[in-house]
Parts: C-alpha cells; structure tokens; sequence
C-alpha cells in the first residue's frame, strides 16, 4: 500500500526539468531582451579584459606577439557578439512592434 501512494505522489508531481521549449525561443520577446542583456554584460566583460591584456603588456608581464594574438582573439569574439547582438536587437524591436499591433 505504501508502495502504491508514493508512485501516486511522484506521478502527480511537478518534473522541473522539463521546460515549455516553445517560450525559450527566437519568437519569445522575454528570452530575446535576456538573451540581448547577456549579449552587452559579455561584450562589457571583452572590454574588461581588453584593458586587463593593456594593463598586463605595460607591466611586462608578457610578450609583444603573445599581447597581439590574445588581442586578435578578443577582437573576433567582440566582433562576432556585436553581430549577434545587433541581430537580436531587431529581433526584440520586431517582437515588441508585433505585440503593439496585436494589442
């Protein structure tokens, strides 16, 4: 009998690991505003790091060659997040336009 209730309570339990994968898409004006916040704290985090790699050839810590292949590597991943960033930017103006009309 104990057997049977605990499989009655687990059945009706709620499964947190299963999330509604429609909302956390492209078409979600929620997600694209997160996913457009994430995308400006880590181009403000490169930019970080860009000074941290100044900082660090000024005191001597490393090379000349070495400062300019990490720079060369903070530089695509910059450029790479400012398009993308750009690209969710119109995403979430189109959303928010949609949810004005539908209104």
């Amino acid at each position: 009998m104990r057997r049977d209730s605990a499989t009655t309570a687990s059945d009706s339990s709620i499964s947190w690991g299963k999330i509604d994968r429609s909302k956390n898409n492209s078409k979600s004006l929620t997600f694209m505003e997160i996913r457009l916040r994430s995308l400006g704290k880590a181009i403000d985090e490169i930019k970080t790091k860009r000074m941290r790699l100044e900082h660090d050839l000024r005191r001597g810590h490393f090379p000349e060659s070495e400062y300019a292949s990490s720079l060369l590597k903070l530089i695509i991943e910059s450029n790479t997040l400012s398009k993308e960033r750009e690209k969710v930017a119109e995403r979430v103006k189109r959303l928010r336009n949609k949810g004005l009309i539908q209104r």
